[in-house]
């Protein structure tokens, strides 16, 4: 099976690391510094046990010499997916699966046809989902702790859980599930892959979201029972929509409140991105499931009270 990367950072690399080291060699596309690091000097994963393991995947920015793929692995931050689209289009052959890791709500979501055309958020021109049939696209979430700490070193902090399911059509990927176990993922075939994105949701936005108004970090915030009322009616609203929408998530208030225990869990960082002037996800992780709730026609009076504070506080 022809595997191809697109995406170096935390959770590409993570991937393409373990593949390789598995024996099943995953090309992985980069650019620039990254591109010629790896080539130099290899990919490095520090597991949780703290022992550093170098592999070398075959590393390119060349994505018409590696021609169509079996599998793509498309592990880029939502912002910066357009950006990509001329590498990826050429690996995309008649029967390549696209498996897009992405936090936040991803360009697919609405691909069932049920909610309309693309959303506005996370793809404002449609040209994802114009580029990339949706019947070809296997959803995934993966919820692993990893931090990027060069171009060439991942510290892999823990979990190693890849949920897949097709995003239209009842498509089997029990053989995709198998590809990433033998990686050592613990890769799982699912019936309902949205309601798996709420999910995987409901920490970033939550915490996200009063670590934008309160300047907190996720820690800070899960330790100022102040703020718990607050968090606890930001997360209701969510799992509100979510089940609205008809995936509801499988996660409670105090799950969610825990996971601030865990470094490294909680991804992405908003309010250290923003500071740092950054792109952050603001549009998947925020912007996006607002519009799915005006599309629903719900209210979200809770998250749009403090999003209208966080952009108030922004312009000024």
């Amino acid at each position: 099976m022809k595997v191809a990367v697109i995406g170096a950072g935390a959770v590409g690399g993570l991937i393409a690391a373990r593949l390789t080291a598995a024996g099943l060699p995953a090309a992985l596309v980069a650019r620039r510094r990254t591109l010629d690091t790896l080539r130099r000097d290899g990919l490095t994963v520090e597991g949780p046990s703290g022992r550093p393991v170098t592999v070398r995947p075959e590393v390119t920015d060349d994505t018409l010499a590696l021609g169509p793929q079996d599998v793509v692995v498309l592990a880029v931050p939502s912002p910066l997916l357009t950006d990509v689209l001329d590498l990826l289009l050429p690996l995309l052959g008649p029967k390549t699966r696209l498996v897009p890791v992405v936090g936040g709500i991803p360009w697919w979501y609405p691909a069932d046809g049920s909610l309309g055309g693309p959303l506005k958020a996370v793809d404002p021109r449609g040209l994802l989902s114009d580029a990339i049939p949706a019947e070809r696209i296997v959803g995934a979430v993966a919820r692993v702790a990893v931090e990027r700490r060069t171009p060439g070193y991942l510290r892999h902090l823990g979990g190693l859980r890849l949920a897949l399911g097709p995003v239209a059509g009842q498509e089997n990927v029990k053989d995709l599930a198998a590809l990433f176990g033998a990686g050592g993922f613990n890769a799982l075939a699912v019936p309902d892959i949205r309601a798996e994105v709420w999910t995987a949701l409901l920490p970033p936005f939550a915490f996200g979201l009063l670590g934008l108004t309160t300047g907190k970090t996720a820690q800070e915030i899960a330790h100022d029972g102040a703020l718990q009322p607050t968090f606890a009616a930001v997360v209701e609203e969510v799992l509100a929509l979510s089940a609205a929408l008809g995936h509801p998530a499988t996660a409670k208030v105090e799950d969610v409140w825990t996971m601030a225990q865990h470094p490294g869990r909680i991804r992405p960082a908003l309010r250290a991105d923003v500071a740092a002037g950054r792109r952050a996800e603001i549009e998947a992780v925020l912007d996006a499931p607002l519009e799915l709730a005006k599309r629903a026609g719900l209210s979200l009076p809770t998250v749009t009270g403090l999003l209208s504070a966080v952009r108030a506080d922004t312009q000024h």
